[in-house]
């Protein structure tokens, strides 16, 4: 399964390159949890959605200024 996730749009959104793969992380297992409490049980590739997400901007880094702050 081939979203066709470009990476580059997600770091011009995320700025950091190490934060990407922990909110991408932290989603999809938001995901998972809510497709077990739903019931669902057909396998999916969560990471990948979360990533197209993140490119599509429907989630966002939360604390960007403390993240700005801690790199300098």
């Amino acid at each position: 399964m081939n979203l066709g996730i470009n990476y580059d749009r997600i770091l011009n959104k995320a700025k950091y390159k190490y934060v990407i793969p922990i909110i991408a992380a932290k989603r999809a297992e938001t995901l998972k949890n809510l497709d077990e409490l739903k019931g669902i049980t057909e396998k999916k590739d969560y990471v990948s959605i979360a990533l197209k997400e993140l490119e599509n901007g429907k989630i966002q880094v939360k604390n960007s200024a403390l993240l700005d702050s801690l790199s300098k």
